[in-house]
């Protein structure tokens, strides 16, 4: 009876161990080793000539990281990289050097392809999908922080501390849903990758808060954010980088309109326009023009959404393909003429996105 009764002692603590060792299993060193050689540093250079010694210096701006996505050469970083130098420079972790050239770019959302012409000894990334990601979900990044000499490919690993976060980035005049994340993103991070545990790259790290000095008229404080970071969903960029690649360019489908941001009360009042998105142009070719769209509206709502500014459009309309239809409320305060109404009409209009560029 002894001798049974220790038999399946022993082998409840096997079964156990089994267990516990499939509930430890950390992904992360596999995903590391698979994923670190297509991640690189990416060098901006540029020229300066001195008039009073007749001479060029060469001066690196500064680095950022890419991530090689496609056969042929193609390495997917962000636009604040790679913009205003007049040479690129790609480093390996063995010192190898290659000289790279920007394909295309999208400064909205910060997206740009750039391609090496030598042949290389690399993998492209699989890529995954943002929307898939799940808030609390662990996620990684690698990337090149301060100085590849010391620092080339760092790995951290942490959570995905929300999505959609349209306002993140208050300076851009498009919204985007960044992913929200608490993994260190330091200068030099810019256009590395964020991993999921299966390895693929479900986003673009770019942007983190930092803290800043203020002074509250009596004393001066320091104020500091922790583990605020953010980074483009692939989602949002592997459309823009698979255009770029493919055509050289990415261009944005729209009905043809120009609009500025229209401030204005809440409703329209006989003499004041609400708030909304003022029609400053109608181009001819557009599907704007061809739905009645005139100069002087102003859109007050998108697919029954209220709307008061570019940002909010692009929250809704960015989300929708090129031959795809919605639906916008204008407060309309002039003819066809341009000549001032007697009174405002509020209408209806349905307008397709277009590829017109």
């Amino acid at each position: 009876m002894k001798k049974t009764v220790c038999t399946v002692l022993m082998l409840v603590l096997a079964l156990s161990s089994l267990f516990c060792a499939a509930e430890y299993y950390d992904p992360w060193p596999d995903v590391y080793e698979k994923v670190s050689p297509s991640v690189v540093v990416l060098n901006q250079v540029t020229y300066i000539w001195d008039s009073k010694t007749d001479s060029v210096t060469r001066q690196e701006q500064g680095e950022g990281s890419a991530v090689y996505i496609w056969e042929g050469g193609y390495f997917l970083t962000n636009a604040h990289v790679v913009e205003d130098c007049d040479e690129l420079e790609i480093y390996l972790e063995d010192g190898t050097t290659y000289e790279a050239f920007v394909v295309g770019y999208d400064t909205a959302v910060d997206v740009a392809v750039v391609k090496v012409e030598d042949e290389l000894n690399m993998v492209p990334v699989t890529i995954g999908s943002s929307d898939a990601l799940r808030v609390g979900e662990q996620v990684a990044a690698i990337g090149t922080p301060l100085d590849y000499s010391m620092m080339y490919n760092t790995f951290g690993v942490g959570r995905v501390a929300g999505k959609d976060r349209y306002e993140a980035d208050y300076d851009s005049n498009r919204a985007v849903g960044l992913i929200q994340i608490d993994v260190a993103i330091n200068p030099g991070n810019s256009g590395g990758a964020l991993l999921n545990a299966k390895g693929e790259l479900v986003g673009i790290p770019y942007m983190k808060y930092m803290g800043y000095y203020y002074t509250d008229g009596s004393n001066e404080e320091f104020e500091v954010y922790e583990g605020l970071s953010f980074a483009v969903p692939m989602d949002v960029a592997w459309p823009i980088a698979k255009s770029i690649i493919e055509t050289g360019s990415f261009v944005r489908p729209r009905f043809g309109v120009t609009v500025t941001d229209n401030k204005g009360p809440e409703e329209p009042l006989k003499n004041y326009p609400p708030a909304g998105l003022l029609i400053e142009n109608v181009e001819k070719e557009g599907s704007g023009a061809r739905a009645g769209v005139r100069v002087g509206d102003v859109i007050t709502h998108v697919n029954g959404v209220r709307v008061y500014t570019f940002r909010d459009y692009t929250k809704i309309v960015d989300k929708l393909a090129a031959g795809e239809s919605f639906k916008i409320t204008v407060a309309r305060y002039k003819d066809e003429k341009g000549e001032d109404l007697k009174k405002f009409e509020i209408v209806e209009l349905e307008v397709t996105l277009e590829i017109i560029d």
